[in-house]
Formats: structure tokens, sequence, C-alpha cells
């Protein structure tokens, strides 16, 4: 009896320490998650969008989701992601957020790493990333020799989504877009 009591206590201990180790998905799919009636404006005149050469698109955009119970509102920066996999012909869809108190690291990550390293090359067998975790999505910046992609995961309770992802080299140049939009809704 003794044993079953410590081994029920060890399995509760561990799925406790288990769910406590997950980062949660963020506010703003939490708020959007509990309403029963949810409205979401989007404001496409404030936005960021970065394409891949088979036609994938990432686009930054704020929004505003409201609980139309409770009329309470909660602002928050949407990523809504498209990307294709030519070799089973399919498309994937997915929004993701990005609190606002993300968005201000988010801003400090652009500042910091990317702008001033948009036209850096690395040495021959070197290669240098930047990598921004928020709850939702994580977004990479990647130097080698005169090589320079980003590449954006997403997440789900904390967990990457290897699956689905967009990446682009020719699209580098519009980090500074991105930051300007960043600015804007902050």
């Amino acid at each position: 009896m003794k044993i079953k009591k410590l081994l029920l206590a060890l399995l509760l201990l561990l799925t406790i320490t288990k769910i406590h180790s997950q980062k949660p998905n963020s506010e703003t799919r939490q708020f959007i998650d509990n309403a029963d009636i949810t409205q979401i404006n989007k404001d496409w005149n404030i936005k960021a969008e970065f394409k891949s050469g088979i036609g994938e698109i990432v686009s930054f955009f704020p929004v505003e989701a409201t609980d139309l119970k409770s009329n309470k509102k909660v602002k928050s920066l949407q990523m809504d992601m498209t990307v294709k996999y030519l070799t089973a012909s399919t498309t994937y869809f997915k929004s993701s957020w990005i609190d606002l108190n993300e968005v201000e690291e988010f801003i400090v990550f652009i500042e910091k790493y990317v702008i001033p390293n948009l036209k850096d090359k690395t040495e021959r067998n070197q290669s240098v990333t930047y990598i921004f975790n928020s709850r939702e999505i994580t977004f990479s910046f990647y130097i080698e020799k005169s090589t320079r992609r980003i590449s954006i995961y997403l997440k789900d309770n904390g967990v990457t989504d290897n699956l689905h992802y967009f990446w682009t080299e020719t699209q580098v140049n519009k980090i500074p877009e991105l930051l300007t939009m960043l600015k804007e809704i902050k």
C-alpha cells in the first residue's frame, strides 16, 4: 500500500512538473479560446509582410480582440503564416499572436541584433544565428558567408512546430519595415 501511494505521489509530481515546464500560449490566444463569442478587428493599414520564392507568406499586423459577452478587449500583434509543400501540393495556414509585452522585446531584438548585422558576412566555415522566442513564434536571423536568411517557426503550448515554418533569403531587406510596423503598434 505504501508503494502504491509513493508511486502515485511520484506520478502526480511528474505530471505537475511537466505542465508547469511548458510555456502557455499567448495571453491573446488564451483570451480568444476562453471567450464564448469573440470579435477580432484587424488593421491592415499597418502591416509587414514577407514572401518566399514559392509564394509562401507571413504577415504581421495589429489586432484587437473583444469578448462580446464581457466587452473586455485585448490588443496584440497577429501573425498569419501560409506555407506550401510542393511535394504534396498542399498549403498550411495558421494565425499566431505576439502579446504587446513581447512586442517590446521583439523591437529590442531587431534593433540590437538584426539591423546592425544586416550587411554582415562571416568567414569561411562560420555562421551566426540570432533567435527571438515569443510564446507562439520563433524568429531566427541567420548569416553564413554573404547569405542571410530569416526563418519563422510556430509554437503550440511552448513546443516548436518544426514541420510548419517559413524561411526566405530574398526578403531579409524588409526587416526594417517590420521594425517600423512594430514601433507603430506598441
